[in-house]
């Protein structure tokens, strides 16, 4: 399965139906969701700072996600491990990935991620805080809560009208209200993601191709609570079948927000 520059996920637009007013609307939120944008990638370190904050900001469900993830070089290095791995192949999933901040990066300048993930289009809506992730040696470790929304189609309306997730029976958002004092949120666009999941020697493992409007990033993950385990188990399926690979050194989101494939 092979990532196309077609398939990036952008902020759709609402109906203008010809109107000034709408088309002014819709510019404002354009650079609302700019200017959260740069004001994430230009605040300093605050790593420790995002963890709390990610983690009193759920409830009971809060975990740290520990996950290996090896990056492939790229197109024919994914079909190939898509080939190997074909007769454990479980699920595939379409994912759309939109992020979303306070006006005055509230979020961001913390280094919490707010982020809205819908499955092969309106399939599913899971509800995700983490805190940012640390990788080290293709080992990422973050600390996250996740929710299902109940309506997933309904849910999309949340990409026109970001500052309505703040009135959602949700755990993840009262917490943030509560602690920020958020009346309004921004959205801060999003990339898409084409998932295969395969059972392997007991392991769940992730083939992923993430498209940006600005190129295509293939990686190999899995989340486990052995990961140097596992970890070397992959190293040796991947060079023992010739394929390619290196440590991911970056989230997916921090290549969203900085424009890079890294």
């Amino acid at each position: 399965m092979i990532c196309l520059r077609h398939f990036a996920v952008r902020l759709p637009e609402k109906a203008t139906a010809g109107t000034a007013t709408a088309t002014t609307a819709a510019g404002w939120r354009r650079r609302r969701a700019a200017a959260a944008a740069t004001a994430w990638q230009q605040g300093g370190p605050q790593r420790a700072r995002g963890a709390e904050v990610a983690a009193s900001a759920g409830d009971k469900q809060q975990v740290m996600e520990v996950e290996v993830k090896l990056r492939l070089p790229g197109p024919e290095a994914h079909q190939q491990l898509a080939q190997l791995l074909a007769p454990g192949l479980v699920a595939t999933h379409q994912q759309e990935n939109y992020f979303f901040d306070g006006p005055g990066r509230e979020l961001g300048s913390t280094r919490v991620v707010l982020r809205l993930r819908l499955y092969d289009g309106d399939k599913k809506a899971l509800l995700t805080l983490k805190g940012e992730q640390v990788l080290v040696d293709g080992i990422g470790r973050a600390s996250e809560v996740e929710e299902v929304l109940p309506d997933a189609a309904a849910a999309r309306r949340y990409l026109q009208q970001p500052s309505e997730l703040l009135a959602l029976p949700s755990d993840i958002m009262k917490g943030l209200a509560q602690r920020y004092g958020l009346a309004e949120l921004v959205g801060l666009g999003g990339f898409s993601n084409s998932r295969q999941e395969a059972a392997w020697r007991g392991f769940t493992l992730e083939l992923d191709a993430t498209t940006y409007p600005w190129g295509c990033v293939y990686e190999l993950e899995a989340e486990t609570d052995k990961p140097e385990e596992l970890r070397s188990q992959l190293e040796e399926l991947l060079q023992s079948h010739g394929i390619q690979y290196s440590y991911s050194t970056t989230s997916k989101f921090a290549n969203f927000i900085n424009k890079t494939l890294v």
